[in-house]
């Protein structure tokens, strides 16, 4: 697995990545912190990014990371500030069987961690509180059933 950015790739393979304007960075961005983001290899397809210090602004493939590391796959992009790195995998076969579905990402990161992202993305508005149902939905079925069991014990009994 490669990052490409300003026309060079960096591999993720030799293990972790250290993004930011730190000279000593693997990959410098001017006007970001120092130590931004951290991206680490895991197996030859895959890799994570996760923020290296606390308020670091980093969106793949333009949602906002969280405080988990996330999940990098072929294609993705990443946006640190202005500057836009791309994902890249050479052995990674284009499209077909081994292209992530849909809702791939969000799997992937529950499989990984365990547990689905239980803080909120910041700059994603929050979910709405559940509507209160109507009567209607489910509870006409359980009115129809008590109704139903009391003629029919009605028709029994007579």
């Amino acid at each position: 697995m490669e990052l490409e950015y300003g026309g060079r790739r960096y591999s993720v393979a030799g293990g972790e990545l250290t993004l930011g304007a730190d000279p000593g960075a693997t990959v410098v961005l001017a006007g970001t912190r120092a130590h931004h983001a951290v991206v680490r290899a895991l197996g030859e397809r895959m890799a994570t990014i996760r923020a290296a210090e606390a308020g670091a602004e980093i969106s793949v493939n333009g949602v906002a990371l969280g405080p988990d590391p996330t999940p990098l796959l072929d294609g993705d992009t990443i946006l640190i500030g202005t500057h836009q790195l791309k994902v890249v995998n050479p052995s990674h076969p284009p499209g077909g069987p081994g292209a992530p579905p849909p809702g791939a990402r969000e799997r992937l990161h529950d499989t990984l961690f365990g547990l689905p992202r239980s803080t909120p993305v910041p700059g994603t508005p929050a979910a709405p509180p559940p509507k209160p149902q109507a009567i209607g939905g489910r509870l006409w079925i359980v009115v129809a059933a008590v109704v139903s069991l009391a003629l029919l014990g009605w028709l029994l009994l007579r």
